[in-house]
């Protein structure tokens, strides 16, 4: 007999063995070709025509060169079925990219393969980060808010945003504009105004997720600013200058600052005369901040003018203006 012949007879008796009465089968249903992978995967697979204990070993290699094998031993059941698992997990460190699993089914008694199956993956255990995100914690908003987010991820899946753990109109998308994303809340649903919980979670093709929570306040109510100072009807000594004190109430004292408080001088027909000075602005009890300032003399301040107020809070309520006639004895 030829060598060749005797190679050919080899092969004949371990197909023989291993498809004697039903051909023993190996198959791995996850993950599939082209798949992504985190962390924390299993390789499942299904070996059938199988009545003996089998070894099933899977050759993972990755970027760089790196191999990893993992292994374990599995008795079928008594249809001569194997339907199991191997853990195959990556730290956190793992190179990144392209990996080729081999897995193969061996059968214990005679050390013969009976299937192999090979599988490309690309491995990702970096969660997405959040680069920048609006409103901010502590924001006060009102009407239709842009939540908008930026977003560092190359296998970007999804995202879903949520006020108060519940759904809202076209909450979720699979698309980045420049690495960003912007969902449109309508405020109008909620009765009550006070704090509510934006919740946004995003998810990569490996299952990687990072989460974010940012509470703001919903405040509708406008602002109110009264002119404590100068007093009305009051008379001010020639070439003095004016102090301002202006008092701003609002829901939440926490929703006003100085930089939504605009004092200024106008002549009696509205010509701007210039900006008051501020001072200060603090709190004055309960709600009501004041704002303190003052207007110096000038030669081209007329003898009879009018102090201008307006106020804005942080959630874009507009207060009602209010004018203080300032008059020179």
């Amino acid at each position: 007999m030829s060598i060749g012949q005797l190679r050919a007879a080899i092969a004949l008796i371990g197909m023989a063995i291993a498809c004697s009465g039903i051909c023993q089968t190996l198959t791995v249903t996850s993950p599939t070709e082209g798949a992504f992978l985190g962390q924390s995967n299993q390789i499942k697979f299904t070996a059938t025509g199988v009545n003996v204990e089998v070894l099933i070993k899977a050759k993972v290699e990755g970027p760089g060169g790196g191999i990893t094998n993992i292994e374990g031993n599995f008795t079928p059941n008594a249809d001569g079925k194997v339907d199991n698992n191997l853990a195959l997990n990556f730290s956190e460190s793992a190179p990144e990219g392209a990996y080729k699993i081999t897995v193969t089914g061996t059968r214990k008694d005679t050390n013969v393969v009976f299937g192999t199956a090979v599988i490309n993956v690309t491995v990702d255990v970096q969660k997405p980060k959040f680069l920048q995100f609006n409103p901010t914690n502590n924001a006060f908003v009102r009407g239709i808010v842009p939540i908008i987010v930026k977003v560092l991820e190359g296998n970007f899946k999804d995202y879903r945003v949520q006020i108060n753990n519940q759904d809202i109109p076209n909450n979720t998308g699979t698309t980045l504009t420049n690495g960003t994303f912007t969902v449109s809340w309508d405020t109008s649903g909620i009765i009550n105004d006070g704090n509510q919980t934006i919740s946004i979670r995003l998810r990569d093709e490996a299952q990687n997720e990072a989460t974010q929570s940012v509470t703001v306040t919903i405040d509708r109510i406008p602002p109110s600013a009264t002119i404590v100072q100068p007093l009305a009807g009051v008379a001010l000594r020639p070439k003095s200058n004016v102090s301002v004190a202006v008092d701003v109430q609002d829901g939440s004292g926490s929703n006003m600052d100085f930089t939504g408080v605009d004092v200024v001088a106008r002549t009696l027909d509205g010509a701007y005369l210039g900006r008051v000075s501020r001072s200060s602005f603090k709190n004055a009890g309960g709600n009501t901040m004041r704002w303190s300032g003052r207007l110096r003399w000038t030669k081209s301040l007329p003898k009879e003018f009018k102090i201008v107020v307006n106020v804005r809070d942080r959630a874009g309520n507009v207060g009602a203006q209010q004018e203080l006639t300032v008059r020179y004895k």
